[in-house]
């Protein structure tokens, strides 16, 4: 760089001279020629001339100077930290490159080939994943005049050099910090930056976003990540495999298997926490049952939609799309272009999920975890296979844990428990809490003998500790016992924190004595923070506890306790599962609590447990599914709920009905009309002959059953029971305005159906009108049903030739779900839009005729005795166009 610098100032200095020269001696001559040599003449003084002028504003620029040249190398995967850095340095007037470095090729990013005049070297945790100490290499010394180390992740003890470079430590600062402390280490080096120079390059770019301040969306827990020594190889080839540039664009997929307990998901939720800078989403997704991914991918799509960045005073955006489209969006567009990590978690084989993986792109990762070792469809080229510690893996892990330092005892440990990771961390916490390992040894075992038989898959020699650990928990405190058996019935991982906090508002829900005990705040952290020294639960806000150790809990229970566990589990979860899941804001609670609800049900069936939580349980999961599409699980669940309802109570009770009529809205939506009347005319009877004409929901089963017959075309049928419907809304005691809208718009529907459109068009404005003066009209339902009244309107008066009407209300309806913050390519808005331009189209088409008409009577005045020229007939106006159906 410096060598192309001498050149140009050499190059400068000739140009000045000769444009001089040339146009000294084209003044000189010019008054001695004529003519075409004149001319000439004059074009070699204004060459002069120009020549001279470049050249001297080179030398003003030289004279100002260029600004410094800076160097951002950095691992591969690290460039979130790279593209900020230089976005900074660029506009605080620096020069800058990027330069990524293999690292498991060079120690140290090798020198580059041209020297720059400062050198910036990211260092993030990927250097201690590869075991590079840093005084085993050095950075050249030809490397411009100074080479500054940036450390991007805490390190203890704190690096002060690296590899014979001074270190700064950018971990924990905020940006506008960040970039100052490397810009006056800049400055110490002697970098003078020119922001006049850099500045106007990046005026209209967008800041690139500080990598330190962690995901944008996650569901992941980093409190509850333990203290993690082990397995650094299989993190460098984590890191290897999945941060390298996406060359080839194959899906950057990696699945870890192994035995149950070798610490795959620690293995995954530790690479998330090592380097969630790097990412704007880390989602883990519980994979073990397809649905309950799906409702996951769901959530994540919801919350990526609301998050998008909104212009000032805007609301964020509805996403009404159908589910399945959203998740395709997902899974083909969104994440292939998003910096994202995504754990599938306890994936039991490749067909299961293969659908619900992201497509290939530059942004994503995927992380697969599962006992089951054949991945070769999700994951072709990448797979690690964990395998158990070696027995000074073992010993070596125990000591770190424990805090103990004999190493014969805790082999003795390591004999008897195995070399597996879940085993030995129960083992080191009752060590922690009492440090004689002879001790040890005696109690566990007695408890080998009498531990219960696990499944083939699983470690034999950890369900000892486990059962010694619980004991021991037990005995310190009754009531961390209690906790303990309760989280065994529930799935593993995620285990929401506010179950058993008196924050959370429902601890009533708990069973008595854990109810009585939680409700002090300070007695509730004590008990959660005994289970978590155990080691049998962790983390913070989401608790853990591993399958294997829920199944041992289990098994040292009697049939009796478990049942009751069970049921008490079943009452904690329909508590906290929202009984309106149409409610969008209801959804993220509904995936959090999916993998809990159906891991209850699991053992409820197993157990015989049928009471009414579970079939309540049941109807509301059921309707999650239904609203999310999902109508292969949604019937399964609601049948479930049909059938524990029935043995419950019988056929003709009220829950009964209820589930006929969400079945019955199911079959609706899948087309299979004969089932959704018969399952409507069955809730309504049963409705009719326990709560009689007078109770609203009974008038909801009406409803239902008019929609149905609306759809099959039995409109004389649908008539009746539609207006039926609405005369039994206005008679109630207590009538609900909105309920009566909802009876109006379907009352309005079936006329517009059968061609009574003036009709139609009185139910629709009656609607409005109630709509309009009722406060939170939009609440029961996901659209606007102002906005959706507005569109039934001006499609009615369209179909009626009343095109102002119709175009004043499809207007107002566009305006509505602007305001409401629908976007472009949202249904609603599309289907507005399509009839706003056949009101306008036939419009103009009117107005063509009409004036086409005028034409005609001025061209029939003035030719005598009204004679026409041949083809100057009248026109008719063809403005009749049907619209297409209004959606239902």
């Amino acid at each position: 760089m410096r060598r192309n610098s001498r050149g140009a100032r050499r190059l400068n200095q000739v140009l000045a001279v000769a444009g001089a020269a040339i146009a000294a001696g084209a003044l000189a001559g010019v008054k001695f020629v004529e003519g075409g040599w004149q001319f000439l003449v004059i074009c070699l003084l204004a060459l002069g001339t120009g020549l001279g002028a470049y050249s001297g504003r080179a030398f003003q620029k030289q004279a100002e100077g260029l600004p410094p040249q800076v160097l951002i190398s950095h691992p591969h995967g690290d460039e979130p930290w790279a593209h900020w850095l230089a976005w900074r340095l660029r506009r605080s007037g620096y020069l800058t490159s990027t330069r990524p470095w293999a690292t498991a090729e060079h120690p140290v990013p090798p020198p580059p080939e041209v020297a720059p005049d400062h050198e910036l070297i990211i260092v993030s945790r990927m250097l201690d994943d590869v075991g590079h100490h840093p005084g085993q290499s050095r950075i050249a010394r030809s490397r411009g005049r100074s080479a500054l180390v940036l450390v991007t992740a805490h390190h203890d003890p704190p690096l002060t050099r690296w590899a014979g470079c001074e270190v700064l430590t950018l971990a924990g600062r905020a940006a506008d910090d960040a970039a100052a402390t490397v810009d006056a280490r800049l400055h110490q080096a002697g970098a003078v930056p020119l922001p006049s120079y850099t500045a106007p390059h990046i005026v209209g770019e967008v800041e690139p976003r500080y990598p330190a301040l962690g995901p944008l969306i996650s569901n992941f827990d980093r409190r509850g990540a333990s203290h993690f020594t082990a397995r650094r190889r299989e993190l460098a080839l984590l890191r290897e495999v999945l941060g390298t540039v996406n060359v080839s664009r194959d899906a950057r997929t990696c699945a870890i298997h192994g035995l149950s307990g070798i610490g795959k998901t620690r293995l995954a939720l530790e690479y998330a926490r090592r380097y969630e800078d790097l990412f704007d989403v880390i989602w883990r997704v519980e994979a073990a049952h397809a649905p309950t991914a799906r409702a996951s991918l769901l959530d994540l799509a919801h919350r990526l939609h609301t998050s998008r960045d909104q212009p000032a005073g805007s609301t964020a955006q509805h996403d009404d799309r159908d589910p399945e489209q959203t998740l395709q969006e997902l899974l083909s567009n969104e994440l292939p272009r998003t910096r994202a990590l995504l754990i599938y978690d306890g994936a039991e084989d490749d067909s299961a999920i293969r659908q619900l993986l992201p497509d290939a792109g530059d942004g994503g990762q995927v992380l697969i975890t599962s006992v089951n070792p054949v991945w070769q469809r999700s994951a072709p080229r990448h797979r690690i296979a964990l395998e158990a510690f070696t027995t000074e893996e073992a010993v070596a892990f125990l000591s770190d844990a424990s805090g103990m330092d004999d190493e014969a005892g805790l082999a003795r440990i390591v004999d008897q428990l195995g070399r597996l990771p879940l085993a030995l961390e129960s083992a080191a916490a009752s060590l922690r809490d009492d440090p004689d390992i002879e001790g040890y040894l005696r109690a566990l075992e007695i408890r080998s003998q009498l531990a219960p038989p696990t499944r083939p898959e699983t470690s034999r020699s950890g369900a000892p500790a486990w059962i010694l650990s619980f004991k021991q928990a037990e005995e310190k405190d009754e009531v961390v016992g209690l906790l303990l058996r309760l989280c065994a019935f529930l799935a593993p991982q995620g285990i929401p924190g506010y179950f058993f906090e008196a924050d959370g508002g429902r601890t009533d829900l708990l069973p008595e004595r854990l109810h009585a005990e939680v409700a002090d705040p300070a007695r509730g952290r004590r008990i959660r923070e005994t289970a978590r020294n155990s080691s049998l639960l962790t983390g913070e806000a989401k608790l853990v506890m591993h399958a294997q150790v829920q199944a041992v809990i289990r098994k040292e229970m009697s049939v009796a306790e478990q049942t009751e566990n069970a049921e008490a589990a079943a009452y904690l979860l329909n508590g906290w599962f929202p009984q309106d899941p149409d409610r969008e804001g209801t959804w993220p609670r509904c995936v959090e609590l999916l993998p809990h609800a159906r891991a209850v049900l699991d053992h409820c069936r197993e157990l015989g447990v049928v009471d009414e939580d579970t079939s309540d349980l049941l109807q509301s999961m059921g309707e999650y599914f239904r609203v999310q599409s999902d109508r292969v699980e949604a019937e399964r669940l609601l049948t479930d709920a049909l059938a524990q309802r029935v043995r419950l109570g019988g056929r003709n009770t009220s829950p009964v009905a209820n589930t006929l009529v969400s079945l019955s809205r199911l079959k609706l939506l899948s087309a299979e009309l004969l089932e959704a009347r018969t399952f409507a005319e069955e809730a309504l009877a049963i409705r009719l002959r326990i709560d009689g004409e007078r109770e609203p929901r009974t008038q909801e089963s009406r409803m239902q059953l008019g929609r149905v017959l609306r759809e099959l075309g039995d409109f004389e049928g649908a008539s009746e029971a539609a207006a039926e419907t609405l005369l039994r809304l206005r008679r109630l005691d207590e009538p609900n305005p909105l309920k009566i809208a909802d009876g109006l718009i379907d009352l309005g529907l079936v006329r517009w159906r059968q061609g009574k459109l003036p009709a139609s068009v009185d139910l629709y404005r009656e609607a409005l009108r109630l709509l309009e003066r009722t406060p939170g009209g939009s609440e029961p339902a996901r659209r606007n049903p102002t906005a959706f009244v507005h569109q039934s309107l001006g499609l009615a008066l369209l179909d009626s030739h009343d095109l102002e009407g119709a175009e004043q209300h499809l207007r107002t309806a566009l305006d509505i779900l602007e305001r409401a913050g629908y976007a472009d390519g949202h249904p609603v808005v599309l289907s507005s839009s399509v009839h706003l331009g056949e009101t306008l189209r036939q419009q103009a088409a009117r107005f063509r005729g009409h004036r086409d008409r005028r034409s005609s009577n001025a061209r029939e005045r003035s030719f005598p005795g009204n004679a026409r020229p041949s083809g100057c007939s009248r026109r008719r106006s063809t403005s009749s166009t049907r619209c297409c159906p209004h959606p239902t």
